[in-house]
């Protein structure tokens, strides 16, 4: 395991309860990779040169900036070597061995929290069929929802895994911050986020869209607009998506 971040957590705690012998460890601290080494009975490896060689799969899980300097140290030629990214080139591993792919969990991971890998998509690909089927039996070892993807419908699908997560999050974040201003709790939204999710999980998002912009309410959309006057950079998010809204609901 080329990394001890988050996904690198969840994948290499998940491997090692299906049985997979996690030899190594590594991360750019001894610190990080000893702590996941020791919760999978794994060695930790203080740089990339002490890696086993023997190794039958070496999977990079690190930050997409640090995937091309990874690679770049790598001397491992006759291993299969796959990353977990969501937006790097599959080719960006070839050159560096004979055998390469993509190992991408489609799925927000943080280290402490579970996450049942039974229900993560997995997106696969790889540079031939025999590489194309290892990474599958490992894959479906974690996850029936296995898909090969190539690398340019891998990035599309990352693209729009930012807008449904990583920017609904930061929605969250902004709800949180305006309840804060007037010493209210953010408990008081989670029956709504929890609806609003399982709403777009059995019905497509956009026959499920409500709200003033929805309405084309005008006047409940100048009236927050105005309540947002003290956060003007958090006003023009609400009238740039209000806009978005209504020119989707009232074109």
């Amino acid at each position: 395991m080329v990394g001890a971040g988050n996904v690198a957590w969840h994948l290499a705690k998940g491997l090692s309860l299906k049985g997979y012998k996690i030899v190594q460890v590594w991360s750019r601290t001894i610190e990080s990779a000893s702590e996941l080494a020791q919760r999978v009975n794994a060695e930790p490896a203080e740089d990339l040169d002490s890696l086993t060689p023997e190794t039958d799969l070496f999977i990079i899980s690190v930050s997409d900036s640090a995937i091309t300097d990874v690679v770049s140290q790598f001397n491992h030629s006759g291993s299969l070597i796959v990353h977990t990214s969501g937006s790097v080139s599959m080719n960006e591993l070839a050159g560096r061995s004979n055998s390469f792919g993509v190992f991408y969990p489609l799925q927000t991971f943080s280290k402490y929290i579970p996450v049942n890998l039974a229900e993560v998509p997995f997106c696969i690909e790889a540079s031939g069929n025999k590489e194309l089927g290892l990474i599958r039996e490992v894959a479906q070892s974690l996850s029936s929802n296995v898909h090969e993807i190539n690398s340019e419908d891998r990035l599309l699908l990352h693209l729009s895994a930012v807008f449904a997560s990583n920017y609904s999050n930061f929605m969250y974040m902004l709800a949180s911050d305006i309840l804060d201003s007037r010493g209210l709790s953010f408990d008081l939204l989670k029956p709504l986020v929890a609806e609003t999710a399982h709403k777009v999980i059995t019905s497509a998002p956009s026959r499920v869209q409500t709200g003033p912009a929805k309405r084309g309410d005008l006047n409940t959309i100048d009236k927050h607009i105005k309540l947002l006057a003290s956060m003007p950079e958090y006003a023009e998010i609400y009238r740039l998506l209000a806009d978005k809204i209504r020119q989707r609901f009232h074109s």
